[in-house]
């Protein structure tokens, strides 16, 4: 799914497909943010008790004006729904784009809670803009007849996480190399282990593993080597122990769906084996090129989905909670925290990356500054856009976390 401005109707459109010239425009999400701009308002619900001491609450809809900001951040809230729904549709027989207007009550809210507070860590300031959003669309197409209206919250026993979460996004983010291993040897499948050592081996978002193909393929003008074609120069060079692989901008983050920067990742040896072995020993057989497979009965030997690393992130941190909180593993170093995510593994790479390159050309980190030699590197490395020769802010974010992997390196 994409949205798009249009020039003609004044407002932004929900389109279903990935490219403009094949999309179909999404007709009651496109109705509702063309309502916005013309009426520069939302319907919203007040409760108020009844007159008389009645213990009964009398529920009704009310318009209120909002600024552009507030519109803003509801299309793009919105837009993240309808993504994940469209996502979630790839797994389900009767979830789709089409019939979102209709989905019950109680999946909305797996989404606010499941989805946005425990797997995506959001906090509580970014999960009020979720609510405000969805409550503004389904109230608005309440209003019009097209679906009931719904009571949309945070379920009490995810509060405490929410509130822990808005904390959490204020501290460093990091992983020691020990807890990223204990995480790998915790996954159940080796597809589930490389997609866990793509983002803290590589760097990877979790929807940059659909890049990975297995033959070689063009991009642009170019052309560039698949996996097959790695193995080979892997058993042909027996002493190479790094390979790139060129990861098209497709499959990396874009704004307003208008494609990501392309870059090259590195691969080690190890790695790469591991590559290997997941292809001879477990891949489902498929004509599909994308390297990365499900294995489930319903879909066996389709592409993985999005967010498949971050869900599988998701079950194995748990997993690995369930065992410190029986005392199953040592208790030196880092401990996994509940708020924990898959981002926080390219995190943490980046932060190793950022430390290595400072200490190979002898500097202090704390001294590095956006345009220097190993600020740029660690944008590259990750895919950060340093086209007018300075690294953005983003890439800071990936470099606060030095001194905490410093005091683990020294005990």
């Amino acid at each position: 799914m994409l949205t798009v401005t249009s020039q003609k109707y004044g407002c932004t459109l929900f389109c279903e497909g990935t490219r403009a010239e094949d999309f179909s425009i999404l007709l009651l999400p496109s109705f509702f943010s063309h309502s916005l701009e013309a009426t520069g308002s939302v319907y919203t619900v007040e409760r108020r008790r009844l007159k008389g001491g009645s213990k009964f609450i009398k529920s009704e809809m009310i318009v209120s004006g909002i600024d552009d900001t507030t519109k803003a951040i509801i299309l793009n809230r919105l837009a993240s729904f309808l993504r994940w729904v469209e996502e979630y549709s790839e797994e389900s027989k009767h979830v789709t784009l089409f019939n979102h207007h209709n989905l019950p009550e109680k999946f909305i809210l797996y989404y606010l809670n499941e989805v946005l507070i425990q797997e995506k860590g959001r906090g509580d300031h970014a999960i009020a803009q979720h609510i405000m959003a969805l409550n503004a669309y389904y109230n608005f197409l309440a209003v019009n007849g097209f679906t009931n209206q719904k009571n949309l919250y945070v379920k009490p026993k995810f509060k405490g996480l929410c509130r822990s979460n808005t904390q959490r996004r204020t501290s460093v983010k990091y992983l020691t190399p020990e807890l990223r291993s204990i995480l790998y040897r915790n996954t159940l499948t080796i597809r589930d282990e490389l997609l866990l050592k793509t983002g803290g081996e590589m760097g990877l978002r979790s929807k940059e593993n659909l890049g990975f193909r297995l033959n070689d393929f063009k991009y642009g003008r170019n052309k560039h080597k698949g996996l097959k074609s790695l193995f080979l120069d892997m058993e042909n060079n027996p002493e190479q122990q790094e390979f790139i692989y060129f990861l098209p901008g497709t499959f990396t983050k874009s704004k307003r769906g208008s494609g990501g920067i392309s870059r090259e990742v590195f691969i080690s040896r190890e790695l790469l084996e591991r590559f290997k072995l997941y292809y001879d020993k477990e891949r489902p057989q498929s004509n599909e090129d994308t390297f990365f497979l499900n294995d489930s009965i319903n879909d066996c030997g389709t592409p993985i989905a999005e967010a498949r690393a971050s869900k599988v992130f998701a079950n194995v941190r748990n997993a690995v909670l369930a065992k410190q909180s029986q005392g199953l593993l040592s208790d030196k170093g880092q401990v996994l925290e509940p708020t924990h995510t898959h981002h926080v593994l390219r995190h943490s790479f980046g932060t190793d990356k950022f430390y290595q390159f400072s200490e190979d050309n002898k500097m202090r980190f704390d001294d590095v500054i956006s345009t220097s030699q190993v600020y740029l590197s660690v944008a590259a490395l990750l895919g950060h856009n340093a086209a007018d020769g300075s690294a953005p802010q983003t890439t800071r974010k990936y470099i606060r976390s030095c001194q905490i992997k410093a005091r683990y390196s020294l005990d």
